[in-house]
């Protein structure tokens, strides 16, 4: 393999990295909580892609490195301080990154500037200022600075050309025929070095993995990586009647191989192999929700959807319905709209079919006004009224289509009704209490006193003045009784460190730092409703697409910003369930103020689940605060292909780490149930020696 260009760099330029305790002091002085041990290991992989990139230490130069932290260990910041050395030390350099969407740029942009200050303190010898970083209006990059663009820059024919190209969510680029791919199959020689981003690289498949070590470098692991690829599909699609202990042996045996062999180019932790970090990003547990049988009624409507749907297709050829969708299996509002789409179809069918069809949708009419609700969204509603009443806490459920979101979201405002506002101490006194002691943020030049108005209004409003007035352990005399009522209680029934007016101050200054949120702020002066949590007490919020029914329409977002909605979330203040569709599923914080997480509905992909789960396991989060475990649940509806799909996910998302991730998508009526135990069995065979051989893929320690 041709050896790449020299970077240049010393490495003297970041043996900072080694001083862990100086830049956690430095960052909580800039106003950034680190922990020591996290940010210690995040730096241990900094200094280590340092040393492989630059070829220091008698390290090999390598012209790429795939970073595949589990989702949550802070892959952004060890990206970030490593883009800062290539672009700030020494001889300027170039440094391009690559995020999925504008979420995520924001996010790399707060993440580059939130090290500016505690490198200027503890590495003054690096040209680090906040002007070096650029959006896409730097059409030109110039030596020194970070540019932060969306991936579809690089579709639109834009030149990737610099020192560095950090690829962010890479698994995105996965698809051989997408524009991304394909820009970046083209252009791959224009950077000097790439790191790869990515908690899900064994996840895809064996071309898709080998695209990216040919972006890296990668191709001496490219033959291992394709053995130990055909042993996974083996697992997956092969003989199932073999003996276990066989089959265990042969696919560890290729797992061991193929981790040796990518173990030059590609560095990987897990958070369960992280002992000394455990206590930061809390313990996790299984959170039952019990759900009942379907009965006979909901079964038979589900029967008869089918036929209807067969018969109308096989008579007009003109629908491609899905006939078992499963969407009918946990809701009924895809149900309800496909069995109105098919009474429309059924006037073209000839007669025979068109009596058949009728006599069934006649019968499904009639099925539903008896069974109401369906039951497995009575069940997780009931749930998560405890939940959020008894115990305080906010909850975040995932669906994967738009229309079962839709129809949760209005379930759970049915369970939880709108809260009343207290009637004493009246609104103007919040309003003289917060003016009083919301004071505008020091040195923050993005600070307006319209914007601080408006979320003072905000905090006064319904919902949030209910939820805040639940906080306080005594009735607010006065203005000034009621301000210092604010400053000394907690939030959310004192399970946390920071005071209410901690907890309001800090969302105002997280909203000041995002583009579009202070864009929402302002045009939220005449129109309130655009802040989450301002439509009266309304304790439920879908993301996803709103409803068209006017009734519903308030529990939606509304300005389609889910930066703002992130950092509302992500404060004691706001609804307490969060419906959400997989948009919030990958590259977002989700764990501050929550750490009950319902996947309502799954996708067929163990990675979806996986991603999911990381926005609540992350560093600072609220079960390590509170103490408490996070908890994940996986509602089933039994007697449906629901359940099964959730007993297959659960096994297989616990062989994701084992198996380097190398767990399949699937379709739950071509799983057959002997088989899958089968598979189980070889899994739990091969997990002793598959444990071990994982850990060679940590970054390297150097004392």
């Amino acid at each position: 393999m041709q050896q790449p260009e020299s970077l240049g760099l010393n490495a003297k330029q970041w043996q900072f990295l080694a001083n862990v305790n100086k830049y956690v002091e430095a960052s909580g002085r800039a106003g950034r909580t680190l922990v020591p041990e996290s940010t210690r290991r995040q730096f241990e992989t900094a200094r280590d892609i340092l040393e492989r990139l630059n070829g220091s230490y008698g390290e090999e130069a390598r012209r790429g490195i795939l970073l595949a932290d589990d989702v949550g260990l802070g892959k952004t910041t060890v990206a970030a301080v490593v883009a800062w050395i290539v672009a700030a030390a020494g001889e300027p350099r170039g440094v391009r990154i690559l995020a999925p969407n504008d979420v995520m740029v924001r996010r790399w942009k707060e993440e580059l500037l939130a090290h500016v200050d505690p490198l200027n303190e503890c590495a003054p010898f690096l040209a680090v200022e906040r002007e070096r970083v650029k959006g896409r209006e730097a059409r030109r990059l110039r030596a020194g600075n970070i540019q932060v663009v969306k991936h579809s820059y690089a579709a639109a024919e834009e030149l990737l050309r610099c020192d560095l190209l950090i690829i962010d969510e890479a698994h995105r680029a996965k698809g051989e025929n997408t524009a991304f791919s394909a820009a970046l199959k083209r252009q791959k020689k224009q950077a000097r070095r790439v790191l790869i981003l990515t908690a899900t690289p064994f996840s895809i498949r064996l071309d898709e993995l080998e695209r990216m070590l040919s972006l890296i470098g990668g191709d001496a692991a490219r033959s291992p990586v394709r053995t130990f690829s055909r042993a996974l599909d083996d697992l997956y699609g092969g003989n199932a009647a073999r003996d276990p202990a066989v089959v265990a042996e042969r696919l560890a045996t290729k797992a061991q191989t193929a981790v040796k062999a990518l173990a030059g180019c590609v560095i990987r932790h897990g958070i369960d192999d992280l002992p000394r970090e455990q206590d930061a990003f809390g313990k996790r547990g299984d959170w039952a929700v019990p759900v009942k049988s379907a009965s006979a009624d909901e079964i038979e409507i589900m029967l008869r959807m089918d036929r209807a749907l067969r018969i109308a297709k096989n008579g007009s050829g003109s629908r491609s319905m899905v006939t078992d969708d499963p969407r009918f299996h946990v809701g009924w509002r895809h149900l309800d709209a496909v069995r109105q789409a098919v009474k429309g179809d059924a006037l073209r069918l000839a007669v025979p079919s068109r009596a058949v069809v009728e006599n069934h949708l006649t019968a499904m009419q009639r099925l539903r006004d008896k069974v109401g609700t369906h039951s497995k969204m009575q069940a997780v509603g009931a749930v998560v009224k405890a939940t959020v009443e008894q115990e305080g806490e906010k909850v975040i459920l995932f669906c994967r289509h738009h229309a079962t979101a839709q129809e949760l979201t209005v379930h759970l405002a049915s369970v939880l009704p709108r809260q009343v506002p207290p009637r004493s101490p009246a609104r103007s006194i919040w309003q003289d209490a917060w003016d009083a002691i919301l004071t505008p943020p020091r040195n923050e030049p993005r600070h307006e006193d319209q914007l601080r108005a408006t979320f003072i209004d905000w905090l006064c409003s319904d919902l949030i003045r209910t939820q805040t007035y639940g906080w306080l352990p005594a009735k607010a005399r006065s203005a000034s009784h009621l301000a210092t009522l604010l400053s000394t209680s907690a939030p959310r029934r004192g399970l946390g460190k920071a005071t209410i007016l901690d907890a309001a101050k800090e969302l105002y200054r997280e909203l000041l730092r995002s583009q579009s949120s202070r864009q929402v702020l302002k045009e939220a002066v005449d129109r309130l409703e655009m802040l989450p949590g301002a439509n009266g007490a309304l304790r439920v919020l879908g993301v996803c697409s709103a409803s068209e029914n006017e009734i519903e329409h308030p529990l939606f977002l509304h300005n389609q910003q889910p930066d703002t909605l992130i950092s509302i979330f992500n404060s004691p203040f706001g609804p307490d369930a969060l419906v959400a569709t997989d948009k919030l599923s990958e590259g977002i914080d989700l764990h501050r103020y929550c750490r009950h997480l319902i996947h309502y509905e799954l996708d067929p992909s163990p990675i979806r689940t996986v991603q999911r789960n990381g926005r609540l396991r992350r560093v600072n989060s609220w079960a390590a605060v509170t103490k408490k475990p996070i908890q994940y649940a996986f509602p089933a509806f039994r007697g449906t292909r629901d359940y099964r799909l959730v007993q297959i996910m659960k096994k297989r998302i616990d062989s994701f780490s084992l198996l380097l991730g190398g767990v399949q998508n699937f379709n739950v009526d071509e799983v057959v149930d002997s088989e899958e135990r089968w598979r189980n069995e070889v899994i739990a065979l091969a997990k002793g020696r598959l444990q071990k051989t994982a850990g060679c893929l940590r970054a390297r320690r150097r004392e």
